[in-house]
């Protein structure tokens, strides 16, 4: 398309997901570019508890070291693990369970990646295919165009790459959860372990993250009318807090390893199909179908995983 910068590979949304898949990609030799909708990271959020399978991502993508320093390992959190029958399913061994704040996380993300791999304030506003050479003609809400030979969204659930690709949307859970995390400026006497709480809601749980923050968090199994009420934080708090007492102000969102998992995969299948040739060559034009052979390959290999 004239006038339009051209990228090898774009990745659209610098959340979690987004950051880790390029991280991924560029420990792999493979440059990439994110386009993020916002000015800034977007570091609003909660506590993550991330597993064994979290942490070997995290070691894949380098970063596992630095986020150690910040975090304490949780003890009591492998009993209950196993106990639920996950851990013999997966097949891992010993469990590694810390908490992390995401606005660590995805510092830390972001802080590992070149010079100039991140956009900020790149909103996409539409996505069209190219008839003559498959690739992704991105429109940006500033009126400028990119075309990608590659493709991939990170968007989260309202996903324009979603809505380009005709995936159904996602479906309303009757499950939802409430997490955030309570700063004791003093510091907190409690033990370095999961807690989990039984009670009128389906389980409460805290863990501390460090000796003065701790992160908390309220799972609820609600039938809504409608998606509504899913969506809106306060009617979400309100519901809360006729289950509990003295419900931290602060709520925020969260994110889950599996997203890791899937950059370490998708980074990997894509380095084995496009090879050196890519890496030597960004103008090369004939990688439809190495691309279409990688993906073909992270779906197989992800698909009973993540079901």
């Amino acid at each position: 398309m004239e006038g339009a910068e051209e990228i090898d590979i774009v990745i659209v949304g610098g959340g979690i997901c987004g950051l880790a898949t390029t991280l991924a990609l560029h420990r792999k030799g493979i440059p990439s570019v994110v386009l993020e909708r916002s000015e800034c990271l977007r570091a609003i959020g909660g506590g993550i508890t991330m597993r064994n399978n979290g942490w070997i991502a995290l070691d894949q993508l380098g970063v596992a070291s630095k986020l150690r320093q910040t975090s304490l390992l949780i003890q009591g959190a492998q009993d209950i693990w196993l106990h639920s029958g996950k851990q013999r399913e997966f097949g891992y061994g010993e469990s590694e369970t810390r908490c992390l704040k995401r606005s660590k996380l995805i510092g830390t993300l972001a802080e590992s990646l070149p010079l100039g791999t991140l956009r900020f304030g790149c909103h996409v506003v539409s996505i069209q295919l190219d008839p003559l050479t498959s690739y992704a003609i991105v429109q940006l809400n500033n009126g400028s165009t990119i075309t990608s030979k590659i493709l991939i969204g990170c968007d989260g659930a309202n996903s324009v790459v979603a809505d380009f690709l005709g995936l159904k949307p996602a479906k309303p859970s009757s499950i939802w959860e409430v997490r955030g995390f309570t700063n004791y400026p003093n510091g907190h006497t409690f033990g370095n372990q999961f807690v989990p709480v039984h009670g009128d809601c389906d389980i409460m749980g805290r863990i501390p993250i460090h000796h003065k923050l701790v992160y908390w968090f309220v799972t609820q199994k609600r039938e809504f009318q409608g998606s509504k009420a899913s969506k809106d934080p306060k009617e979400i708090k309100n519901m809360t807090l006729e289950s509990i007492k003295d419900f931290p102000r602060d709520i925020v969102d969260m994110g889950g390893s599996a997203g890791l998992e899937d950059a370490v995969v998708l980074a990997r299948c894509l380095e084995r199909k496009l090879s050196k040739t890519f890496k030597q060559t960004s103008g090369r034009q004939n990688m439809v179908k190495e691309v279409e052979d990688a993906l073909d390959e992270y779906v197989k290999s992800r698909k009973m995983r993540l079901l």
